[in-house]
């Protein structure tokens, strides 16, 4: 039997999932703000030979918007305690600022027993990306992308340390349709993405980024970048570690919460939509995404033609010059988003691309297929607590009324493959989305 664990974050309270390998048994674990406010684990409906296990809870971390895995085995937590302050009136918060949080199992019984806290600053609001490598970490904290690296590796941004600006210019401040997580690429680089909760003016070393059509001010026409395009909406970039080479690599999506990048270098992504055609799609390189018009001031719904699908004219497929919309779902808010590549949960498993969708409570899976010019993306329910097909606390539901049932309050924010093969989920616990 194997195991499978899931980290959840609920409203600013968080699980987390685990899938390991011990002792020729794959675990899957889950962390959890408070083991008595999260699913219960026999309420998940998951592959028969995979098992959910509860892994950490708060008082450990609360409220995960974006977890990784160092080569420590370690997962490391962005916190959103304060995310939204203005309009979720909770009485937890953090007063000198959000953190950024690394959990550990010390005494390899398969739960975590060790928190510390890496940084809290009144800079950080609800930061949406964390990722480590070696001994830099990287947060996406707008308006900037900032790289520290722990000179001592005391597990503390301390006296010593370095911290770096390698971008700056990114609108969204305390909005989750502002700057994700990095992601590095089989190459080296760091992939990463905005979404369109505000413009962007980057300028770096390579190319100074104009975006426009932000869905807050859908008439500030987007100005051409350095590079002579003009970029629109949420936008797809990489560059080199050190903040050069800075490119776009597609745009023209509504909030791509988190990317993944295969062994091979393809990158996959989802897309947040306004509520009625989420979808996950195969970035191809440069691609325009089709959420708004060319120049960023007409919304799809304007140029919807008669009879056309709603699935297919958000994503203004048909049109020339956009790309496949890949598996355009209907409803939903996906989140993070990994591609799993090992045998450690099993052979069938390898080459399986998951995505969280927290509005449908549950983890989709997908086995891209390489299909002429693009990828088959065939959706089946991975993992998830709600086989009803009844939906709650989502713009899109039959009704937005809360139901506190557990089975609906799983609300998967990200997912991360560990260094035992183990899968981790966080579960942002909570009757609404959004």
């Amino acid at each position: 039997m194997k195991n499978l664990c899931l980290n959840a974050l609920v409203n600013m309270r968080s699980h987390l999932i685990r899938a390991g390998l011990t002792a020729a048994i794959a675990s899957f674990w889950v962390i959890a703000a408070h083991a008595a406010e999260s699913v219960p684990v026999d309420a998940f409906d998951l592959p028969e030979d995979l098992e959910v296990t509860l892994w950490a809870s708060s008082p450990l971390f609360y409220n995960p918007t974006n977890i990784d895995v160092d080569h420590k085995g370690r997962l490391w937590v962005a916190e959103g305690v304060n995310y939204r302050k203005f309009r979720n009136k909770t009485s937890r918060t953090h007063s000198v600022g959000d953190r950024i949080m690394i959990l550990e199992d010390t005494d390899g019984d398969g739960k975590a027993d060790s928190s510390k806290v890496f940084w809290q600053d009144s800079s950080l609001v609800a930061p949406l990306g964390v990722a480590v490598i070696d001994n830099k970490v990287i947060i996406s904290q707008p308006p900037s992308l900032i790289a520290i690296t722990d000179v001592n590796r005391n597990d503390r941004f301390d006296y010593g340390d370095i911290k770096e600006i390698l971008l700056t210019g990114f609108e969204g401040l305390d909005h989750d349709h502002s700057l994700h997580s990095v992601t590095v690429g089989p190459n080296g680089q760091y992939y990463f993405n905005t979404g369109n909760a505000g413009n962007a003016d980057v300028e770096s070393a390579d190319l100074r980024l104009f975006t426009g059509s932000s869905y807050l001010n859908r008439t500030d026409r987007a100005k051409p970048s350095s590079d002579g395009h003009q970029y629109v909406g949420g936008v797809a970039m990489r560059m080199n570690p050190d903040g050069t080479g800075l490119a776009v690599i597609g745009h023209n999506f509504r909030n791509s919460y988190e990317q993944t990048i295969t062994s091979f270098g393809d990158v996959f992504n989802n897309d947040n939509d306004d509520p009625p055609a989420a979808r996950t799609t195969w970035l191809m390189e440069y691609g325009n995404l089709g959420f708004s018009s060319y120049d960023g001031l007409r919304t799809w719904r304007s140029e919807q033609r008669p009879d056309q699908l709603t699935a297919e004219a958000e994503w203004r497929q048909g049109d020339p010059g956009t790309i496949p919309a890949g598996d355009v779902y209907g409803g939903g808010a996906p989140t993070g988003i990994t591609y799993y590549e090992g045998d450690a949960l099993g052979t069938e498993y390898n080459g399986m691309l998951l995505t969280c969708e927290p509005t449908r409570n549950v983890v989709f899976g997908y086995k891209p297929q390489a299909k002429q010019a693009g990828f088959e993306l065939e959706r089946f329910e991975f993992f998830g607590s709600n086989p009803t097909g009844k939906f709650y606390g989502a713009d899109f539901s039959q009704s937005q009324a809360r139901n506190k049932e557990a089975r609906f309050q799983f609300r998967p924010s990200d997912i991360a493959v560990g260094t035992d093969g183990a899968l981790y989920v966080s579960d942002w616990y909570d009757t609404r989305v959004g």
